[in-house]
């Protein structure tokens, strides 16, 4: 069965180089359908928020891959070493090729870098004070400014996935099990199985993705059987899909943190500027509640940034470890946020007020927080909203409080400086701090693991001081999976989970 698009849907576009129907070859005959919340808005690797949602099905890899473990390993790469305390070189898989045939040299890696450096914010934070050169066909060497322990797990960040620069951008030319053969920008991705993929003959002939945005209808499309892989189910049906013949719910919180962001900046909501009402907010959050209500107990609290993170296991006693109400109420009172007759604080005749845009299945998030917020005396109008109206948002200043959720499993010391760094990306507030440098330069560059670990643990707890953001709980990543499939595996990371190579088909 296929599904049937709108009759606003864009006509299929076939990448060039790219056509034709789909034949069994020496794998599996059949096509998995799977459904989810979003999808790439454009082919192109460096697009906005395309790079992820290509590596999830199967389309784009990188020099290294995280495993579910938590662990890194060789992808495109046959191994990346140490040569100094600040060198690194990768020697490449022999014999890989993009989808239109291009060698994957060293040479096309590095342009590939380079590109998504110049246009990719993410891109140049991981790869910030790092020089990338082609030192033989088959060996790029990545050159530190100072030492650093961790460069294989930035390498294995999805936005550093390798692409053509030749064909970039109005076509897709990577090196994945699965090429796209169809396209409708952020509704509709068909790919067939790569032939010449250097890791042998993928388990399937063809994978059609469709965005179903209503978190209702997702699961309606896993009770009905319309779809082998149903991603991003709403946790309030768990029961009901965990007892659903023929399917298996695959429920597990990810290596990431559900955070609400706050600008310091904004003109609408000026309380936001004071330390001490951020920390408010944030010890006025009862997180078990929010779990409960929002993901029906699928989740758990994070009280701290890095809790998601399983390699730092005592993140999750670093910050708000606890509901605070009291407390709350008194930084609220330090700052001049007083409780006014009609139950609101208020300041020179100010309301407290903030608006806060949320995205997905935060929506259940946002309403809980807006509850809890309520009871502080705080009056908080909730949207949910496509993610791209979120970066516009936050591009024109014209925010208050947003929902995000950044991984926080990798390259710690580079994860932790886009939250925090001068120049980070999910720094949407701006803030600095004379200390985050230093401790920067620790996480990344000291000698000692342990050294390293404790820089990062001060680095949390320093987010938690200064009040950037708020911790609330990892994602849930709430799966359908068909007992038809076979090679499913549960994985941290969302852009991890969906088409793996060796999935097949009973």
């Amino acid at each position: 069965m296929r599904w049937r698009l709108g009759a606003a849907a864009a006509a299929v576009l076939v990448l060039a180089g790219c056509g034709g129907q789909a034949t069994a070859g020496q794998g599996g005959s059949e096509t998995l359908r799977v459904a989810t919340s979003a999808l790439a808005a454009s082919v192109d690797p460096m697009a906005e928020l395309s790079a992820s949602y290509l590596r999830s099905v199967g389309a784009a890899e990188g020099l290294m891959r995280t495993r579910a473990d938590g662990t890194v390993a060789p992808e495109l790469a046959e191994k990346v070493e140490a040569t100094s305390p600040t060198v690194w070189t990768a020697t490449l898989r022999p014999g890989v090729t993009f989808w239109k045939g291009g060698t994957v040299d060293a040479a096309a890696v590095v342009a590939s870098m380079e590109r998504a450096r110049a246009e990719n914010t993410l891109a140049a934070g991981l790869l910030k004070d790092v020089t990338v050169a082609a030192t033989g066909d088959r060996t790029v060497t990545f050159t530190t400014k100072e030492p650093s322990h961790s460069l294989p797990s930035a390498l294995s960040h999805y936005q550093l996935v390798i692409h053509n620069v030749a064909s970039a951008p109005k076509e897709a030319d990577l090196t994945g099990p699965y090429r796209i053969t169809g396209f409708e920008s952020d509704r509709r991705m068909v790919l067939e199985r790569n032939d010449r993929w250097w890791g042998g003959t993928p388990g399937l002939a063809r994978v059609e993705v469709q965005k179903v945005g209503d978190p209702q209808a997702r699961a309606q499309i896993a009770l009905s059987g319309q779809a082998e892989i149903v991603q991003d189910l709403p946790t309030d049906r768990a029961k009901e899909l965990s007892a659903a013949p023929g399917m298996a719910l695959v429920a597990k919180p990810a290596a990431n943190t559900v955070t609400v962001y706050l600008n310091p900046s904004s003109a609408a909501a000026p309380a936001l500027a004071d330390q001490r009402v951020r920390q408010a907010l944030s010890w006025g959050v009862d997180r078990q509640e929010v779990v409960d209500l929002a993901t029906n107990g699928l989740s758990v609290p994070a009280s701290s940034w890095l809790a998601s993170n399983p390699a730092f296991p005592d993140a999750a006693k670093q910050g708000y470890v606890r509901f605070d109400k009291a407390t709350a109420e008194r930084l609220l009172d330090e700052a001049g946020w007083r409780v006014g007759a009609d139950g609101k604080r208020a300041k020179a005749g100010t309301k407290l007020t903030l608006r806060l845009l949320t995205f997905g299945a935060e929506a259940a998030t946002g309403e809980v927080l807006q509850a809890q917020w309520a009871r502080l005396g705080i009056d908080v109008q909730v949207r949910n909203v496509e993610s791209s109206l979120i970066n516009q948002s936050i591009d024109k200043g014209d925010w208050d409080a947003v929902t995000q959720a950044w991984t926080t499993l990798g390259d710690t010391a580079k994860l932790m400086a886009a939250q925090i760094g001068p120049a980070g990306a999910a720094n949407h507030g701006k803030y600095t701090d004379p200390r985050i440098a230093g401790l920067l330069a620790q996480a990344a560059g000291a000698p000692s693991e342990d050294q390293r670990t404790a820089a990062v643990y001060d680095l949390n707890k320093l987010m938690v001081e200064l009040a950037p953001s708020i911790p609330v709980h990892p994602r849930v990543l709430a799966t359908g999976v068909s007992k038809k499939v076979t090679g499913f595996v549960a994985h941290p990371l969302q852009y991890e989970n969906i088409v793996q190579p060796t999935m097949t088909l009973g």
